[in-house]
């Protein structure tokens, strides 16, 4: 296997509010990825402005059983926010927000969660237990596993509020000899209609729209999810359902005195590129050299410390306009130290019958979009924002950062 030659993360600096990482191989979703051998997906990437050629199927091999993952190391930053409690969690709660356009695909999200935590001891990463804490949330993580998995069809998009109440409880494997980290929170989440994220929005009552200001503003944590298919229509853009929300959680923030010292709001974000899976979105990004592989017939992926890089990349170039907006707001509205990056699907790629990945049939949905064909659905970082978020809101909310400067330490 060889090491391809990838793009520098223009956002992963901290565009001088903050230092820069001085830990070399980890990112900021926590793992370390960059000493590690991967392999390009494909033939290899023609130089810039020459022909790109097509890729080329990897042989398809025969089966290997499926070998752990590589230590999960994890670095996060200085905390300002407690995690807000959750009546019946415990030790503690978290209060997560996630946000995104109408379509963009919140309700997915969060019912591929319970099959993520499933799967994610797999991979060696850790062992997760997703629990509802009341009646209605456990009847959500049933039904979510019984549409994607059994129907093999996308779970409706959410009409009205919903509130959802998790526990997760586990072990996460140690860091470098580290003893494993034991994980028990609960997760609160307000699935929100996408039209009550666009302030100019009449497809639904201003007391819905006023309802999901308030909960982002109170959360510690944010999922985004960028939809880069669905942000080429002008009325789903993502910028129509950022901004809006953005400017006025910065002022309650503000009239709440929670601004940190560089006026940046204090939550911690994780972006979601979704639809990793999608040919549309897969093809080019092999394309550009953002896909590899650890080896032949594993899944692919964007590895983490790529992640801002593969952003930026989706942003400037593959989709532009007002794309480049929303990363620019992002990282206006929220410290780029307290943010991580990656590559989504709520569903992944349609594996073999050997369990693999095979270039020649990897998708995973029917034509007309609207059902899951052949293998059943392998999410792709769904739980590692949680996990990301979860972590960066415990800690160290007792050193608060000076002058909005954060600085990255290991636990």
């Amino acid at each position: 296997m060889t090491t391809p030659t990838h793009r520098p993360d223009p956002g992963s600096g901290d565009d001088g509010d903050g230092d820069r990482f001085p830990d070399e191989g980890y990112s900021p979703n926590g793992h370390s990825d960059t000493s590690r051998a991967w392999q390009p997906l494909g033939r290899d990437v023609a130089p810039p402005g020459g022909a790109v050629p097509p890729p080329v199927p990897p042989p398809l091999p025969a089966y290997d059983p499926p070998r752990p993952a590589a230590t999960d190391n994890h670095s996060v930053a200085d905390r300002v926010m407690p995690p807000i409690g959750v009546p019946g969690a415990s030790p503690g709660g978290v209060r997560i927000g996630v946000w995104g356009a109408s379509g963009s695909g919140k309700t997915t999200f969060l019912g591929a969660v319970p099959i993520a935590a499933m799967q994610h001891q797999r991979r060696g990463r850790a062992n997760l237990v997703v629990a509802g804490m009341d009646p209605s949330s456990a009847e959500f993580l049933h039904e979510s596993v019984d549409q994607l998995v059994s129907e093999q069809r996308f779970p409706q998009a959410t009409r009205a509020q919903r509130d959802l109440r998790w526990s997760f409880s586990g072990e996460l494997p140690g860091a470098r000899g580290l003893r494993a980290r034991r994980v028990n929170f609960a997760l609160e989440v307000l699935d929100l209609p996408g039209e009550a994220f666009n302030p100019r929005s009449n497809q639904v009552g201003e007391e819905l729209h006023d309802r999901a200001v308030t909960h982002l503003t109170n959360c510690g944590g944010l999922v985004y999810l960028f939809d880069p298919l669905l942000d080429a229509n002008q009325q789903t853009a993502s910028i129509n359902y950022f901004f809006g929300m953005a400017s006025q959680i910065a002022g309650r923030v503000r009239d709440e005195g929670r601004l940190l010292a560089n006026g940046r709001l204090p939550h911690h974000v994780a972006v979601c590129i979704t639809k990793f899976d999608h040919p549309d979105v897969f093809e080019p990004a092999l394309r550009a050299g953002w896909v590899t592989q650890e080896r032949t017939g594993d899944i692919p992926c964007v590895p983490d410390h790529q992640a801002p890089g593969y952003f930026d990349w989706m942003c400037d170039s593959f989709r532009g306009g007002s794309a480049r907006l929303v990363r620019d707001a992002l990282r206006n509205f929220f410290h780029p130290a307290r943010m991580s990056y990656y590559a989504s699907s709520a569903i992944g790629f349609r594996l073999n019958p050997h369990n693999q990945f095979d270039y020649r049939s990897y998708v995973n949905v029917e034509p007309d979009g609207g059902r899951i064909c052949g293998s059943p659905p392998m999410p792709i970082n769904i739980i590692e924002p949680l996990l990301s978020l979860e972590g960066g809101l415990r800690g160290t909310a007792d050193r608060p950062p000076r002058g909005g400067r954060l600085r990255w330490g290991r636990r």
